[in-house]
């Protein structure tokens, strides 16, 4: 009988105790969630409880007790029960025994609250800790020191006087180099390069008929370029030259003088150096002219040359030019074709002549 006493009483104290806590009363720390019994599903939603101001949980928090289930059946499962509330989920777990008519080891009741995610930013000005919230006034920047007010608050005139703008003119546009032209033109006033130089050089005759009764000569020449800058320029020229000339009728001081005009079309290669301070251009040039030959101190009625005579020139060469901060120099060779030569027709040939120089000046 005692035997059966001693099995029977802690059998009746465990399912008293397990009962008791299958169905424990509501809990305020919860906030108003209820707690069903284990294997029980709650027949319809319990009503919205929640507190704003119950401490310790928040606003869809999950819940979880855990709670041993002390039975006399070695090995029985223990059972789970979930209940959800518009506050929360409240999850009771009870676990088995290991051993028929001893209590299991009761862990502590907790209540563990889960703090929702943070909500996402709806733009990365809300990721900015420095950007004010909608509608907030913006805050004046202060005036940097030395360079003047800026951003800053006008207080308004006083008796009530009126400000009126003022129309400011747009800065005009910074001027460019003009089209086909080098940036670096620029640099000279003119932009296409207009120089004015003076001269001169050797000059001989091609025909050995008139070459056998001259002497070396020199020639002269004054000359202005338009286009030193430009691919394409002209020339306008005049250019005189003279020499000794012998023979029968003629003095001991006879010369062969000429004096003419010219003008040329020019083909640059405008190279420029040192941002376009300078200038170094290959050039070539074709041209036409006139002339007009006279022989001085000469005895027309016994001489074999008349004394004057007019010829059709075209000339044409090559050469280098050299430009530095507005001076201008240049060094060139120069054939000269003749036409209509009345000159040399007791002696034959023509008047057709070479010559190199060189001439400076300046550029502008």
């Amino acid at each position: 009988m005692k035997v059966l006493s001693a099995i029977l009483v802690p059998g009746v104290l465990a399912l008293a105790i397990s009962t008791a806590k299958a169905d424990p009363s509501p809990n305020p720390e919860t906030s108003g969630a209820q707690t069903m019994p284990s294997g029980a599903e709650p027949s319809s939603p319990p009503p919205a409880t929640y507190d704003p101001g119950t401490p310790g949980v928040a606003p869809g928090a999950t819940t979880t007790t855990t709670t041993p289930n002390t039975t006399d059946t070695a090995g029985s499962p223990g059972s789970t029960t979930t209940t959800t509330t518009p506050g929360g989920t409240t999850t009771t777990t009870t676990p088995n025994t290991d051993t028929a008519g001893a209590p299991a080891t009761t862990p502590s009741t907790t209540d563990t609250p889960t703090a929702p995610a943070p909500a996402a930013p709806s733009s990365t000005d809300d990721m900015n800790a420095a950007t004010p919230p909608a509608g907030t006034p913006a805050t004046p920047t202060p005036a940097p020191a030395g360079n003047g007010a800026t951003n800053m608050a006008i207080p308004p005139p006083p008796n009530g006087q009126t400000t009126e703008s003022v129309p400011v003119a747009p800065l005009p546009p910074m001027p460019g180099a003009p089209e086909g032209v080098y940036p670096s033109a620029v640099l000279v006033p003119s932009h296409v390069g207009v120089g004015l130089l003076v001269g001169g050089g050797f000059q001989d005759f091609v025909d050995n008929g008139i070459k056998n009764v001259t002497g070396d000569g020199g020639y002269w020449t004054a000359r202005m370029v338009a286009g030193t800058r430009e691919y394409v320029g002209v020339e306008a020229a005049y250019v005189g030259d003279a020499r000794s000339i012998a023979g029968l009728g003629l003095n001991s001081n006879s010369r062969l003088v000429s004096n003419g005009l010219t003008g040329n079309l020019r083909l640059n290669i405008p190279v420029m150096v040192g941002g376009g301070a300078s200038l170094l251009e290959p050039f070539g040039f074709v041209g036409v002219g006139w002339s007009h030959y006279q022989i001085t101190n000469n005895n027309a009625q016994l001489s074999d040359f008349i004394s004057r005579d007019d010829v059709l020139t075209l000339p044409y060469g090559g050469g280098l030019e050299f430009g530095y901060r507005g001076f201008l120099a240049d060094a060139r060779f120069t054939y000269t074709q003749t036409y209509f030569n009345n000159l040399t027709s007791t002696v034959g040939g023509n008047l057709n002549n070479w010559g190199v120089g060189g001439q400076i000046g300046f550029e502008f």
